[in-house]
């Protein structure tokens, strides 16, 4: 089922938000990003969006999570 970008895009930044945390450490990121990747895909598809339908909306899903992450880590600690 298609549904709207903005939903889509809505629920990525829910999951984001909920589920990418800055691991002080983490040996490798690649490694983190693949399981966050598949965490993301997973959580997606029992909602009925597509990996198509990911990829349509925030591009490259390793990119953007790297992307995500790199955001988290460098924002000062609460």
């Amino acid at each position: 089922m298609a549904r709207n970008m903005m939903d889509i895009e809505n629920f990525v930044q829910g999951w984001v938000a909920q589920n990418v945390r800055s691991v002080p450490g983490l040996a490798s990121v690649p490694v983190e990003m693949d399981r966050l990747a598949a965490d993301l895909t997973s959580a997606a598809r029992a909602r009925g969006i597509s990996g198509r339908e990911l990829h349509r909306t925030v591009g490259d899903i390793d990119d953007y999570l790297t992307e995500q992450y790199q955001r988290v880590s460098a924002a000062p600690a609460s």
